[in-house]
């Protein structure tokens, strides 16, 4: 769904909304896209390119009105493919759920139970 921005914000490009659910026991969330064409991408491009690196802003570009490429920043193209890996790798999506259900009951340790758990089992030397 395209929509032109909301009151009060800059002037620029229509906003694309996206419905994002960040996993099934989180809300989701809306993403906003600026969307532009091809010619307004590549007179600004230098901007854009600063503005997905620092803010990690995603620019969708079109050409004839149709969705034909997005900018990011490397940092974010990095995490969605890690994500993508670890969304295929069903033993590591396995482990990181369990992780996290884990972190959610409490069982985790601060630096210094690491500390001393790595000690214990010969991990760390002792403290002198």
């Amino acid at each position: 769904m395209i929509l032109p921005k909301p009151p009060g914000t800059a002037a620029g490009p229509a906003i694309d909304l996206r419905l994002v659910v960040e996993s099934p026991t989180q809300c989701a969330r809306i993403l906003y896209m600026p969307t532009l064409p091809v010619a307004d991408a590549r007179a600004q491009f230098s901007r854009l390119v600063e503005e997905a690196t620092t803010t990690h802003e995603r620019f969708e570009i079109t050409r004839s009105g149709q969705r034909v490429a997005v900018l990011l920043g490397a940092d974010d193209f990095d995490s969605l493919r890690e994500t993508i890996a670890v969304l295929g790798d069903t033993d590591l999506l396995r482990d990181h759920i369990e992780g996290a259900a884990a972190l959610e009951a409490g069982d985790s340790l601060d630096a210094e139970g690491l500390r001393q758990a790595m000690r214990s089992a010969g991990r760390l030397p002792s403290a002198k």
